[in-house]
């Protein structure tokens, strides 16, 4: 089988390389689940950041909403008030006179 000490070299060669590419493989394979995990954990981070932008938005649009509200609110009071004053000075002017 074996005649000469090269032979007997090429042979363990043979199963140290033989060792040493299962080795790589086992490496390389641990590599890829690591980068397939951080690919999903990507993909799940992007998904969240979208949620996160759609519930910022929907506040944004309720805030607009309510300031829009509010001043159409305040609008309609200084009307309220406008014609409050008017007919204050309408009654005052041919109303009772007041005793001095």
């Amino acid at each position: 089988m074996y005649s000469t000490s090269i032979d007997i070299f090429y042979g363990v060669l043979s199963i140290c390389l033989l060792v040493f590419t299962g080795f790589l493989v086992w490496a390389i394979f641990y590599v890829v689940q690591i980068l397939k995990q951080g690919n999903e954990v990507i993909a799940d981070l992007r998904v969240k950041i979208a949620e996160i932008e759609e519930a910022i938005m929907a506040v944004k649009d309720r805030v607009i909403t309510s300031a829009n509200t509010l001043s159409f609110i305040a609008g309609e009071i200084g009307n309220v008030m406008d014609i409050v004053k008017s007919v204050k000075k309408t009654t005052s002017r041919g109303g009772r006179r007041r005793k001095e």
